[in-house]
């Protein structure tokens, strides 16, 4: 009897790398056509920007990751904190979580020519709006984490006599490290279009004052280049605590937080 084989596998990646190449080929081929409206430009064109002004992209990437990232680990920080003091004090449980809540109603398109107004267009905004805009969903993963933990866990725990640093240490936060991967995860594109959306309030340097000085001089390689670049950003963090995600936490993945 013949042994069975498991059918090819394709490596993670190869089939969407496939489709946007595709896409790409199909756009220019398009543009080439006279099919797409003036405001598209052919992916030639983006391209060309890239190649002959490079500096173009690092001048305005580099301070636009700087702030998402300061915001991003600013909100981290606090959120980490935050869930743990509201799960370990039930009654601060409700108004820490009706806090995240507050702030991610607010929205971000409001708020920052209102930041930039009071505290000017330094930095300072675009980080504060970055961290915001990347809060809730961290908050969220933290706070349902550090309860995954079921009753049995816990209780047998307690009849092996664990003390409560060994009870943390092996219990609540290998339980939490999946929860907290997952709100991580979403929070960082929201975090780089935190930043892209305050930097439209007044920003001398970054992709959204970039994107906002092309709108204004009509230049459309240049407004498409910055959504790429906004995309690229946005896909890059998620990808990389994908991939921290896949190192640390290899007994569980694919939790869904509920919001």
């Amino acid at each position: 009897m013949a042994a069975s084989r498991s059918p090819h596998r394709m490596p993670a990646g190869v089939f969407p790398t496939i489709t946007l190449l595709m896409l790409i080929g199909l756009a220019e081929a398009a543009k080439r056509g006279g099919l797409l409206p003036v405001f598209v430009p052919a992916p030639s064109e983006v391209a060309a920007l890239v190649w002959q002004n490079p500096a173009l992209v690092s001048a305005n990437v580099l301070p636009t990751l700087a702030k998402a990232a300061s915001g991003y680990a600013i909100a981290g920080l606090i959120t980490l904190a935050l869930g743990s003091i509201g799960v370990l004090i039930r009654v601060l449980y409700g108004p820490i979580y009706n806090l995240g809540v507050g702030l991610h109603a607010i929205p971000i398109i409001a708020t920052a020519p209102l930041l930039a107004l009071t505290f000017g267009n330094g930095p300072q905004v675009q980080i504060t709006i970055a961290a915001m805009a990347s809060q809730f969903a961290m908050l969220v993963g933290t706070m349902q984490g550090l309860q995954a933990a079921d009753a049995r866990q816990r209780e047998l725990m307690h009849v092996l006599s664990a003390s409560r640093s060994q009870t943390l240490r092996y219990l609540l936060v290998p339980s939490a490290l999946p929860y907290i991967f997952a709100g991580f995860k979403i929070a960082a594109p929201s975090a780089v279009l935190g930043a892209v959306t305050a930097e439209w309030a007044g920003a001398d340097r970054g992709v959204g004052a970039m994107m906002l000085y092309a709108l204004f001089a009509y230049d459309t390689p240049k407004v498409w280049l910055s959504v790429v670049l906004t995309c690229l950003l946005a896909a890059g963090g998620y990808g990389l605590w994908a991939l921290a995600e896949r190192l640390v936490i290899y007994w569980e993945r694919g939790v869904e937080l509920e919001q």
